[in-house]
């Protein structure tokens, strides 16, 4: 089985964004973890987000393994990922143009990278989706 590392330079503002989307607020988070006190999540959760509100202009880098079951990375996947992150289309459509393939094949593959957490969407101009890479660097273990 593969692994991939993700990883991602994140400042302690966007951070505590992240957080403030799952939990809503520092304070809830504190109910949560006062209820389940043995949660290793809240747990380093909380501690992130009080250390981020005392620095929150630092920049930590942040990584993630994941295990991908429903894909495969071929060379196109591959390509698709580095013209994401170094051309920054505006669309499925202008990306599908910069690798010279057919848009219904670019869109699947996007759909599948989407799904396995290495890319997401944004909603542009007339609900175009806009790929961006969640994290800037993937390592691969075999």
């Amino acid at each position: 089985m593969i692994a991939l590392r993700m990883i991602r330079e994140i400042s302690g503002k966007e951070k505590i964004n992240e957080l403030e989307k799952t939990y809503g607020s520092i304070k809830n988070l504190k109910r949560l973890f006062e209820n389940d006190n043995e949660n290793m999540l809240l747990y380093s959760d909380l501690e992130d987000w009080e250390y981020f509100l005392k620095h929150p202009d630092e920049t930590i880098e942040e990584g993630k393994t994941i295990f991908p079951e429903n894909i495969s990375l071929n060379t196109i996947e591959l390509e698709l990922l580095s013209f994401i992150k170094n051309k920054n289309p505006s669309s499925i459509s202008e990306l599908a143009r910069l690798v010279n393939k057919e848009v219904s094949s670019v869109q699947k593959k996007v759909n599948s990278l989407e799904e396995e957490g290495l890319l997401s969407f944004e909603t542009g101009t007339k609900n175009r989706k806009i790929p961006r890479l969640n994290y800037d660097k993937i390592e691969i273990a075999i």
